[in-house]
C-alpha cells in the first residue's frame, strides 16, 4: 500500500470514527453492608423529551453486600438508581471505573411504600477516593455552593428580580469554579448560571434564546441543559399560535407539515438546524397534550421524522415519544403481562377470543378494593358469559377467595407499575372483543362500570339486529 493510500485510508478511518459513537465499558463496584442480599435496578434516559428509561443493569449485594456492575456506554451519561425511598445520581463516563458509596439504608413503612405520591430524595452517590477532577465532584461541589446562593437570595432573584443579585451570585461561582478542560462541567456552570438568567428575562424571552439557545447545538446528555430548555420552550406551539404574525401555524400543526415548520424554526426563526428538531419533538409531545390540536396530525408528524435530514438520535427518540404517547391508549394491543392463576396455571388473554376482558388490579388488603369486589360479584352476575373477569392481585401471597368474589384471580411476577400505570388500587382496563383496549382505563365497579358495560353490550345487541335483519333482506 502506497502513502497516499494509507494517509487516505487513515482520514476515512477517523471520519468514520467521529460520525459514530463508540462504546466503552464501565465498571461500579463496591461494599453496602446495609443492602446485603438486595438489588438495585442502574438505569439511565435515552433522552430528556420522552424520558424512555434504559436499563444499564442490576446490582446485586451479596451477603456482604459487595457488589460489581460492568456495562457499555457511548456517552457520559447521567444514571440513576431508585430504592428505599432514594433516587440516586452519578455521571458516568464510558471506559472509567467507579467504587460507589451508598447512602444509609432506610427502612420505609409499608404506607410509604404502597404510596403513590411519595417522591423519592434525590442524592448523589459517593465515590471512593475520586480525583479532584472528577465531574460528579465538581458538579457535587458546584450545585452545594449554588444552591447555598440561590437559598439565600431566593427573594431578591426570582421575586424581585435583581440584576444586581444575579451578577452577585455570577461572579462568587465564577471566583469560586474557575475555568477548567472538563468541557461538560463547563456547560454545566453555563446552563445553571442561565438558570438566575432567566428569572430575569420571563418578559424578555427572545434575548435569552439568541443567548443561550438559538446558535448552540443542544446538550443531549446534561440535565442542567435540559432542564432550562424544558422551561424555555414549554408547549411552543401554543406560544406560536398565539404570538406569531404567521397565520398559517395552526394549520402546518393540524395538517402535520411537519418539513414546513422545521423550515419555519431555522429560517424565520433562526435556529440552528439541531435545536430546531429538538424543539419540534418536544412540541410534539406538548401539544398531543394541550388538546389544542388534532392529535392524529401530532401522531402523523411524529411519523414523518423517519425523513433524511434527521439523525438516528432524533428518529429514535421521535419513536420512543409516540410510543408513550400512545401507550394504553384505546384502540391499541394491552401491555404483556404475565399471569398465573391460584393453581399456578398461566392465564392469557388469548384464552378468551372474542370476549370482554375486565383486567382489575386489585389488593383485597385493602377495604375500598374489597367493597369494590363485592359490587363486582353482582355486575358480574348480570352480564354472565358476556364478560370475563381477571383479577389482578398486588400481593398474591396465601390469598384464598373465601367470599367468593368473581372471576379468575390471578397473580404477576410483572410490575404493574411499570406495565399498566398502576399507582393505586384498584384500577380496570377494558379488553374489547378485537383483543384490543376498549376503556383504558375502565371504570372500578363502585365508579360506573355497570352503567358503561349496559352501554356497550347493548350496541352490540343493535348491531347484531341490524347486522341480521340486512341478511334477511337479502
Amino acid at each position: 500500500m502506497n502513502l497516499k493510500i494509507l494517509k487516505t485510508a487513515v482520514v476515512i478511518w477517523c471520519l468514520f470514527l467521529a460520525g459514530k459513537s463508540i462504546a466503552a465499558p464501565v465498571k461500579i463496584t463496591g461494599k453496602a453492608a446495609e443492602y446485603a442480599q438486595n438489588s438495585i435496578e442502574l438505569n439511565k434516559f435515552h433522552d430528556y423529551i420522552s424520558e424512555e428509561t434504559i436499563k444499564l443493569g442490576d446490582i446485586r449485594f451479596n451477603s456482604e453486600g459487595v457488589f460489581e456492575l460492568e456495562f457499555d456506554l457511548t456517552e457520559t451519561s447521567l444514571c440513576f438508581a431508585d430504592f428505599d425511598g432514594y433516587h440516586g445520581m452519578i455521571y458516568l463516563e464510558p471506559g472509567k471505573s467507579y467504587q460507589l458509596v451508598f447512602p444509609p439504608k432506610q427502612k420505609l413503612t409499608e404506607a410509604q411504600k404502597r404510596n403513590p405520591f411519595t417522591k423519592p430524595d434525590p442524592v448523589w452517590f459517593g465515590i471512593t477516593n475520586p480525583t479532584s477532577d472528577d465531574l460528579n465532584v465538581l458538579i457535587q461541589q458546584f450545585e452545594t455552593a449554588y444552591t447555598k446562593y440561590e437559598n439565600s437570595y431566593f427573594d431578591q432573584i426570582f421575586v424581585k428580580k435583581s440584576r444586581l443579585l444575579v451578577d452577585s451570585v455570577k461572579l462568587m461561582l465564577a471566583r469560586e469554579f474557575p475555568k477548567t478542560s472538563n468541557s461538560l462541567f463547563e456547560s454545566h456552570k453555563l446552563f445553571r448560571n442561565a438558570n438566575l438568567e432567566f428569572a430575569l428575562h420571563q418578559g424578555k424571552v427572545e434575548i435569552f434564546k439568541e443567548t443561550y439557545f438559538r446558535k448552540t447545538k443542544p446538550v443531549y446528555n446534561l440535565a442542567a441543559y435540559s432542564n432550562l430548555f424544558n422551561q424555555v420552550f414549554p408547549d411552543y406551539f401554543s406560544f406560536l399560535d398565539n404570538s406569531t404574525h404567521n397565520p398559517e401555524i395552526r394549520n402546518m400543526i393540524n395538517t402535520a407539515k411537519l418539513q414546513q415548520l422545521d423550515d419555519y424554526l431555522q429560517k424565520e426563526l433562526q435556529f440552528n438546524r439541531d435545536l430546531a428538531h429538538w424543539i419540534l419533538l418536544k412540541s410534539l409531545k406538548d401539544a398531543y397534550y394541550s388538546r389544542n390540536f388534532n392529535k392524529a396530525a401530532i401522531l402523523k408528524m411524529l411519523d414523518q421524522v423517519k425523513i433524511a435530514g434527521w439523525s438516528s438520535y432524533e428518529q429514535k427518540t421521535a419513536q420512543l415519544i409516540r410510543a408513550k404517547l400512545t401507550f394504553l391508549a384505546s384502540g391499541t394491543n394491552p401491555p404483556k403481562i404475565n399471569l398465573k392463576d391460584l393453581t399456578g396455571r398461566a392465564v392469557h388473554f388469548s384464552d378468551y377470543p372474542d370476549t370482554y376482558i375486565y383486567l382489575h388490579f386489585t389488593d383485597p388488603k385493602n377495604t375500598v378494593c374489597r367493597q369494590h369486589l363485592d359490587v363486582l360479584k353482582t355486575i358480574a352476575g348480570r352480564y354472565k358469559e358476556k364478560i370475563v373477569i381477571i383479577n389482578v392481585l398486588r400481593d398474591g401471597v396465601n390469598f384464598k377467595n373465601e367470599s367468593g368474589w368473581a372471576g379468575i384471580f390471578a397473580t404477576t411476577d410483572s410490575n404493574p407499575e411499570l406495565t399498566y400505570k398502576v399507582k393505586t388500587y384498584p384500577n380496570s382496563f377494558l379488553i374489547g372483543k378485537d383483543g384490543k383496549l376498549l376503556l383504558s382505563p375502565a371504570p372500578n365497579p363502585i365508579d360506573g362500570l355497570d352503567r358503561q358495560l349496559g352501554q356497550i353490550l347493548k350496541s352490540d345487541h343493535f348491531k347484531e339486529m341490524k347486522k341480521t335483519s340486512g341478511q334477511n333482506v337479502r
